[in-house]
């Protein structure tokens, strides 16, 4: 009977989008991290949101993460995790874009619409960005609210 040691379990509650952090993706594909056209692709992933928002007015910010999840999600698991949270996060922050356009044209909840649309594009920005720059450093970056649409 021989020894063998176990590997570590990867504990899937510390954060990445989809049960994905560092160690975990980087543990799954063999490698010592992303590579760097992978790091340039979750940095354009993550910066297409607020792009296509100002483009479209808010409304379109979740198209280019969803393009590079359909294109990536079984192809490279650190752009499945990122492509993910960041489309989660688009349409979690699309849904209070258009509950504040809605209060916004009721005569008494105009202060909350104004308060919902002033939180969405500093969260759309702030957010985007801080990831962004998590992701040139190969990091999977867990956005603060979201909902589990994609894995």
């Amino acid at each position: 009977m021989s020894y063998e040691p176990q590997q570590p379990r990867p504990d899937y509650r510390s954060g990445g989008a989809g049960g994905y952090d560092n160690y975990d993706t980087h543990r799954r594909t063999g490698s010592s991290g992303p590579q760097n056209d992978e790091k340039t692709v979750a940095i354009l992933t993550h910066l297409s949101g607020p792009i296509a928002a100002i483009i479209s007015v808010g409304w379109l910010g979740f198209l280019g993460p969803l393009i590079v999840w359909f294109i990536y999600k079984d192809k490279s698991p650190f752009l499945r995790a990122a492509s993910a949270g960041a489309f989660n996060f688009n349409v979690t922050l699309w849904i209070i874009n258009v509950i504040g356009w809605i209060c916004i044209f009721t005569v008494i909840l105009f202060p909350v619409g104004l308060v919902l649309i002033a939180a969405y594009w500093v969260l759309l920005l702030v957010c985007h960005i801080v990831a962004a720059v998590r992701a040139n450093n190969g990091e999977v970056y867990r956005y603060p609210m979201q909902l589990p649409i994609l894995r």
